[in-house]
């Protein structure tokens, strides 16, 4: 029988074989941590499907969490189970929640300029404003590196290179340069040591910045701007989207492949939204420029990076 030690060494094992992504990695190991600490069960080769069922179910009477979060946490609980353990489990006894489809919440323009004003820390401008104007994940920007960038020779474009996005997949997007200078900036400000050559580093210790970290940064600012607390870091991503299609209706195929999006279903849900507001005619690299613009008058940076 394995013991706890053991049954770790195999759940990296398999991540191993599959190729599993650092989120994918660290989601399940942190739903394996907290799955066994409710189930009281010292030895992890004692969990079991009731243990599942009951722990799933005392996440809906708290009511803490949406469904797409708990079934993230039953992805990384079963992976454990019918994986690692090898145990024979009945998906009809543990389900996933039927996912519940909202509408993206996103920022108009005059709400973004109202955002970016209360951000002074040119780390956490340059951070968020790249994050609008790339359209990245929040996980995909904290773990970008300063030799992602890359200058198109022919057409003086700047390309950011996304090597670790969602399920492993590697793609290139534009690189505002706006987003391009705002960068530069920070850099030449806070000058960060990391031998890792990450773009943002942790603060205490080697590794990227942690997206709990940029979360609060995104908090504190949005509480300053009066905003509604409805926001959230992935509201740049869905602003991104749809800023894009309100100036170009055709550039849903191109945007499909920015975001990484796997079906073209899931880009389509910015198409409606985007017409719900029809006053924006402004790509998000000219928004960039500027918030980018305003930035430097408030700040009275005179140099052009």
């Amino acid at each position: 029988m394995m013991t706890n030690e053991q049954v770790l060494q195999k759940m990296e094992e398999d991540f191993l074989l599959r190729g599993s992504a650092e989120n994918t990695k660290e989601s399940y190991l942190t739903a394996q941590r907290l799955f066994s600490e409710f189930a009281g069960k010292e030895r992890l080769v004692d969990l079991n499907q009731d243990d599942l069922r009951a722990y799933l179910l005392n996440m809906h009477y708290e009511g803490k969490l949406q469904g797409t979060s708990i079934n993230a946490y039953n992805a990384g609980c079963k992976f454990l189970l019918k994986v690692v353990l090898n145990l024979d489990i009945d998906d009809d006894q543990v389900p996933n929640v039927r996912a519940r489809h909202k509408l993206p919440v996103h920022f108009r323009v005059e709400q973004l300029v109202q955002f970016f004003t209360y951000f002074n820390d040119i780390k956490d401008f340059a951070f968020f404003l790249t994050l609008y104007g790339t359209g990245m994940r929040i996980s995909e920007l904290g773990r970008m590196k300063y030799t992602d960038i890359d200058t198109d020779e022919v057409s003086g474009l700047r390309f950011l290179m996304i090597p670790n996005a969602k399920r492993n997949k590697e793609r290139k997007v534009i690189l505002p340069e706006a987003c391009y200078h705002a960068l530069q900036l920070y850099w030449w400000v806070y000058r960060p040591e990391t031998p890792e050559i990450w773009m943002f580093p942790a603060k205490r210790k080697l590794g990227s910045m942690k997206c709990n970290v940029s979360s609060y940064d995104f908090k504190t600012c949005l509480n300053r701007s009066g905003l509604s607390s409805e926001f959230h870091p992935h509201s740049l991503r869905h602003s991104h989207s749809c800023h894009t299609i309100q100036n170009d209706l055709n550039s849903i195929l191109k945007l499909k492949y920015t975001l990484g999006h796997s079906s073209l279903q899931s880009t389509e849900k910015y198409l409606n939204l985007s017409m719900i507001d029809t006053t924006n005619t402004k790509h998000p690299s000219e928004i960039c420029e500027i918030l980018w613009e305003e930035y430097k008058a408030r700040h009275v940076v005179e140099k052009t990076f």
